[in-house]
């Protein structure tokens, strides 16, 4: 489950990156599509998308202090892990300390804001990959399948025989045809020959045979596979190409297992450990003043499930499916609680912002790679700050 992806670094003596160049780096690392349907990820303030950036700060939440931070520093760009402007925004007057307040003075002084959220939790290396490598757990796989969210389709006509290339060439150009991972494979398509009849009125022009009478034809069935976001204009190309008057095509909805990853992670420990062992182990790690765990303090445990943040019953459900020894989580509501007690799964409870604040210190690591010469601190919900 790592980021075996490398971007290039920029040149160390290279002009400040833009606004833009940062989050286009930022949406590849985390995706935006990767996140829950009721979360709000992406960049949330931006006063200028050509101002160029040379001080990033890295938060879990935007608070007084992350602000004063900011101010201080004159930060181009806060990294705020939960987004700051969630609800809507009904009035532009700030008149407390909250995040969405403290969010619009920071855009009266021109700092963009950007929160990558549950699509960091989803990303390979993100947030659960973070909190797995704290606590030296070789990652397995995601602990929930991940959800399509690029549904493809089949796009099948018939065309005479010397009209298939111009029509192909057409849809290809609109984007379709495209197999694999990053697409690797292009242009791609599937011929059966055959026949088709028809019979036009009185008003047709038919491309082959003649109106009012039924003709047989040789055909071929051409099909290939289209993105969503391309479907529209596939179909366009597709009728401008085709020769006949009236083209015949299908669109089927695909139901291709997805290939992105999913929520969670289950990871392996090196060894069977006892509960407690593990407990004291992640305090150590993840300097903790204390962990809670429910369940025997003396089971051997060494699978574990992994929901950085507030887990729910997201593990539970995984766990039916493929038991796994502890769940580890940042915290959970007290009936989800005991549901997990019910079902005999032990837990590790590690507090919600504590179980998602190694992401922060990997996520300016994958940054100062990619944007060497930008000033990047780190900003901890303890008010440790680290730079780099």
């Amino acid at each position: 489950m790592r980021n075996k992806s490398r971007t290039p670094a920029a040149p160390s003596n290279a002009r400040p990156p833009k606004l833009s160049d940062v989050v286009a780096q930022l949406e590849k690392i985390a995706p935006p599509a990767y996140a829950e349907p009721w979360d709000h990820v992406g960049l949330l303030a931006a006063p200028s998308s050509d101002r160029p950036v040379r001080r990033i700060l890295i938060a879990l939440d935007l608070t007084v202090e992350v602000y004063e931070q900011c101010r201080k520093k004159k930060t181009d760009l806060l990294i705020c892990y939960h987004p700051p402007i969630f609800d809507p925004i009904r009035t532009l007057v700030p008149r407390d300390c909250t995040p969405p307040s403290l969010a619009m003075e920071l855009f009266r002084r021109g700092v963009a804001i950007y929160s990558p959220h549950t699509a960091l939790d989803v990303a390979e290396g993100g947030t659960n990959d973070a909190l797995a490598a704290a606590l030296g757990l070789r990652v397995e796989r995601s602990m929930q399948p991940g959800r399509e969210i690029d549904p493809q389709f089949k796009l099948v006509t018939f065309v005479p025989p010397d009209a298939v290339e111009k029509l192909a060439a057409a849809v290809f150009e609109a984007g379709a045809g495209h197999i694999g991972k990053n697409s690797r494979y292009t242009c791609c398509s599937f011929h059966t020959p055959g026949h088709g009849t028809f019979r036009g009125d009185e008003t047709t022009h038919p491309a082959v045979g003649k109106k009012e009478r039924l003709e047989v034809v040789p055909e071929i069935r051409w099909e290939t596979v289209v993105h969503q976001t391309v479907l529209s204009q596939a179909i366009a190309a597709l009728k401008a190409a085709h020769p006949y008057e009236e083209p015949a095509f299908d669109v089927i909805p695909m139901a291709n297992p997805s290939t992105h990853p999913g929520m969670g992670r289950i990871g392996t420990l090196p060894k069977a450990i006892p509960l407690s062992e593990l407990a004291k182990l992640a305090r150590k790690c993840l300097r903790l003043p204390l962990v809670q765990i429910t369940g025997s303090a003396s089971v051997r445990v060494r699978t574990c499930a992994i929901v950085a943040g507030s887990g729910g019953k997201l593990a539970l459900e995984a766990w039916r499916k493929e038991p796994f020894d502890v769940l580890i989580t940042g915290e959970l509501k007290h009936h989800d609680l005991l549901a997990y007690r019910a079902a005999g799964i032990h837990v590790l409870l590690l507090g919600h912002g504590e179980s998602e604040t190694p992401v922060l210190q990997s996520l300016s690591a994958r940054l100062r790679q990619i944007f060497p010469g930008l000033e990047i601190a780190v900003i901890q919900p303890c008010g440790v700050i680290s730079i780099s």
